[in-house]
């Protein structure tokens, strides 16, 4: 009877240290300026309890680093994060009547993602449009697509990331 404590807890160790990060039962993290995350953790378009789409996510691991990436949303060119990191905020969309936008891509220690897992999805810039993807997964690139209207949609890449 003594061994099947250590035992569940060896099993915890190991199972809780390789499964994705769940991260969307924490309390919304407030952005700060425009639409950056203060605390750096991934943006997010799911639906969650007392927050408002965006919002933010606590950051699944000592952020490390940190890139800026600009993109034009009247182009639709396609942007990814690089390495590892994850979209953890972006100006106000456009920032100028050419339509620049600058996306801010952090990088935290300890957690990667698949390519092959990644899932796309297609969105309108608009609150009442939230991400389909499960917790876990978090946004990592998109292609914008201008609509009618001057409506601007996106092509979204979300990743399930997980601990290395």
């Amino acid at each position: 009877m003594t061994t099947l404590p250590i035992v569940l807890f060896l099993f915890l160790v190991v199972f809780v240290n390789s499964v994705y990060i769940d991260s969307d039962y924490y309390p919304p993290l407030p952005f700060g300026e425009e639409n950056y995350c203060l605390h750096e953790g991934p943006v997010s378009f799911r639906v969650r309890y007392g927050a408002s789409i965006p919002n933010c996510l606590p950051p699944p691991g000592p952020v490390t680093r940190r890139t800026y990436i600009n993109i034009n949303v009247y182009s639709a060119r396609p942007y990814r994060c690089p390495g590892s990191s994850y979209v953890c905020g972006y100006s106000k969309i456009p920032i100028d009547p050419r339509g620049n936008v600058l996306v801010k891509c952090c990088e935290a220690l300890g957690v990667t993602y698949k390519d092959n897992q990644c899932v796309r999805y297609f969105r309108v810039e608009d609150r009442s449009y939230p991400s389909p993807t499960k917790s876990g997964f978090f946004l990592v690139g998109a292609t914008p697509i201008v609509l009618p209207r001057n409506q601007i949609g996106f092509y979204n890449t979300e990743c399930p990331f997980m601990r290395q």
